[in-house]
């Protein structure tokens, strides 16, 4: 898998606007990988080591349209967790 698979892109959301203040940004990030690949990644692309990663999945839920039941795509989510004094420059001034 190439390190620019890995993160698909940034989750910007009002909880993630909130949790970025505290220095923890999140990614969406492909179902195959794991918190190792997440943490060499961030240190690859943006020039800051990770103090912590943690991986979350989120299941697709159910939704009724008009052919009948669907089901919404799952995704996978890693919460990123640096220093005070470092910061991922692509979240800045969005």
């Amino acid at each position: 898998m190439n390190i620019y698979d890995v993160l698909k892109k940034p989750i910007i959301t009002e909880k993630a606007e909130a949790l970025r203040e505290k220095s923890i940004y999140v990614f969406e990030i492909d179902k195959r990988a794991n918190k190792k690949m997440v943490s060499s990644v961030i240190e690859k692309i943006y020039g800051v080591k990770p103090v912590k990663v943690n991986v979350a999945r989120t299941r697709g839920k159910t939704k009724t349209n008009r052919y009948g039941l669907g089901r919404t795509s799952s995704k996978k989510k890693a919460y990123v967790f640096l220093n005070k004094k470092d910061k991922i420059e692509i979240f800045e001034g969005v």
